[in-house]
């Protein structure tokens, strides 16, 4: 079967060849409309385009490509964050495709780390997710190319950090003075102390790795309002109390799994793609200006 060309895409749409490269590759210079944008993407899925990645990089000077390593949660027995990590990745990798990048994804096994197929690949940018410090800087120092970490607190001014900043949106909830918050175990130890050392004085945080960690803290917190970090473990809390003490702030687009009369917030998920997105590759074409940390907060 004739692999399709950028001249089937534009036949396709109606549009340009020109209009159809300008929009596979990311040109956001050019003036082209959303709706064309969308139109073009949508064809080139329906074709099946795969661009040429090798006659790219001779003329772009770039691979196209992009790594994300995301690291198995070791010893946690709901690992929540690392369904939320393969969730983020899907949007990741819908986002950058529209801007002319294929993402290389790897799963990183903590006793075994193995890098080899990934680091064979010419890449232009690496995003890590949720890695604990220590792990980060053996995973790090083997790429030479811009290295965002997703999900971890981590003090060195050379690598950009993004990490959302939950108890903003558990105080956007408004509820009691005194309020428990469950988050999902991370694999950063340093983000989870963060976390704890800005709550104030009405909040007590815990991080739940399985349903007997969770039993003990509900039992321990027979009447305080709970506000939970995520549909998955909110769903998992009102099994055991009353769907009105709890709060659950959303971070997967899976409001489906709450009870209609559960208090919820939402962290975008779609947002906190792009937003990471557009943050490597402004360091891939070194146009960003330096900051350690880029937090998502409650508006």
């Amino acid at each position: 079967m004739k692999r399709p060309t950028l001249k089937d895409i534009a036949k396709e749409v109606g549009v340009s060849v020109a209009t159809v490269s300008y929009v596979l590759n990311g040109n956001t210079k050019q003036s082209i409309s959303e709706e064309t944008r969308d139109k073009i993407i949508q064809a080139a899925n329906r074709l099946n385009y795969v661009p040429n990645l090798a006659a790219r990089s001779l003329v772009k000077r770039k691979s196209g490509l992009v790594g994300v390593l995301i690291v198995k949660q070791k010893q946690n027995k709901m690992p929540i964050f690392t369904n939320h990590n393969y969730r983020l990745l899907e949007k990741i990798e819908e986002y950058l495709a529209t801007k002319g990048y294929h993402v290389l994804s790897s799963n990183i096994n903590l006793d075994e780390p193995n890098l080899d197929i990934i680091k064979q690949r010419d890449l232009d940018g690496v995003l890590i997710f949720n890695v604990d410090n220590k792990i980060f800087y053996d995973i790090s120092i083997k790429f030479t190319v811009p290295i965002l970490l997703i999900d971890a607190y981590l003090d060195d001014i050379l690598f950009h950090k993004i990490i959302v900043d939950y108890l903003s949106y558990a105080r956007k909830l408004n509820v009691d003075k005194k309020y428990i918050v469950l988050i999902p175990k991370l694999n950063n130890e340093h983000l989870m102390e963060k976390i704890k050392q800005d709550s104030n004085e009405n909040e007590e945080v815990y991080f739940i790795d399985s349903i007997e960690n969770l039993k003990r803290v509900l039992s321990k917190h027979p009447n305080e309002k709970i506000v939970v970090v995520s549909e998955e473990l909110g769903s998992v809390v009102s099994r055991y109390i009353d769907k009105n003490r709890i709060s659950v702030i959303c971070i997967n687009n899976e409001e489906y799994l709450l009870d209609e009369e559960v208090q919820r917030i939402k962290v975008d998920i779609e947002e906190k793609a792009k937003l990471i997105s557009d943050l490597l590759l402004r360091y891939i074409d070194k146009d960003y200006k330096y900051v350690q940390y880029t937090v998502i907060e409650a508006e």
